[in-house]
């Protein structure tokens, strides 16, 4: 990682990894960035993990074929998004 101090960014190699973590400190946002997930992770702490496991099994109690069902009418339902042209 290159910091440039006279402006306020940084760049990393294509090789790198650019990991953003969103932070909210009493309504006070912003997002803290890590080059080493290592990092990243420890900065999260456990309990994101936690939470996300727990995020898991909260549709535990909706009926599997229901669910794809309603997933597939919605899809039908709406108006597809047109294709993304990447020359421009």
């Amino acid at each position: 990682m290159t910091q440039h101090p006279e402006h306020a960014g940084f760049q990393v190699s294509n090789s790198q990894p650019l990991i953003a973590i969103p932070w909210d400190d009493h309504g006070r946002q912003g997002t803290r960035y890590f080059t080493d997930e290592a990092e990243a992770d420890a900065a999260l702490g456990s309990d994101v993990t936690t939470d996300a496991l727990n995020l898991a099994g909260a549709w535990s109690d909706l009926d599997f074929d229901e669910l794809v069902d309603a997933l597939d009418r919605i899809r039908h339902e709406r108006t597809p998004t047109p294709p993304i042209d990447l020359d421009r």
